[in-house]
């Protein structure tokens, strides 16, 4: 036998509460008009039966009134409750979805900035892709350029890579190295599609950018928990 909650008997009471008001309001409101059309029924001409349906529909709007308010103080006496859902993009890791971590390299003084995107945590086996935004702030074309991204390869297998400025392309690499060439004043985003190794681990290496004349390192960490199953 199924138990009945507490907010189950409150429901329970409040409709039968309810069902009594109408039962007792309609035998007031019958009763009261079975009293008038006896007292009216011997009265002739319009006046008297102008003032039996005035009196009749005043009943029934008083009527209506009680039971509104009866009705009403149940309502709000009673518990209520709120279902409410949302969605959209958060950096806050959560057991149920993956955040893309952004981090910069800006070293005081540089006219070369670098943004490095991925995501904190991949599924075992998964595909996905991590980006190099390199921001040249100077007037002049930078040349040589590669990027180290230490032991990612070593732990992810390549899949891709390439460099869009703003025209895309593939570009290849070697070892830890992937080569950049020319970065013109302005964007340049080198994407690297990768697969994250078979079983779960916390991987964590560093980035760093080199041209030719650099005036010191530009680095960025990259830090990568793989799990098993949903990320």
């Amino acid at each position: 036998m199924i138990a009945l909650a507490a907010t189950d008997y409150t429901i329970v009471g409040t409709v039968l509460a309810i069902s009594v008001a109408i039962i007792l309001l309609s035998g007031i409101a019958l009763y009261v008009s079975f009293r008038v059309k006896e007292a009216l029924k011997e009265e002739r001409g319009t006046a008297a039966r102008t003032a039996k349906v005035a009196l009749l529909i005043g009943l029934l709007f008083l009527s209506g009134g009680v039971f509104y308010f009866f009705a009403a103080g149940f309502s709000s006496g009673g518990p209520t409750s709120t279902l409410s859902s949302s969605s959209g993009f958060s950096t806050t890791v959560s057991s149920t979805s993956t955040s893309v971590t952004y981090t910069t390299a800006s070293p005081p003084g540089s006219q070369v900035t670098m943004q490095v995107s991925f995501p904190d945590r991949v599924v075992a086996g998964s595909s996905f892709t991590i980006s190099f935004t390199i921001d040249n702030n100077g007037p002049a074309t930078l040349t040589g350029g590669s990027l180290d991204v230490g032991n990612l390869f070593y732990t992810f297998s390549v899949n891709s890579a390439e460099k869009c400025a703003p025209a895309c392309a593939s570009t290849t690499w070697s070892g830890s190295v992937v080569q950049i060439g020319d970065m013109t004043p302005g964007v340049t985003v080198v994407t690297l599609g990768l697969t994250a190794p078979s079983q779960p681990q916390q991987f964590s290496t560093s980035a760093t950018l080199y041209y030719v004349g650099m005036p010191q390192q530009i680095s960025a960490t990259i830090s990568i928990q793989v799990v098993s199953g949903h990320p």
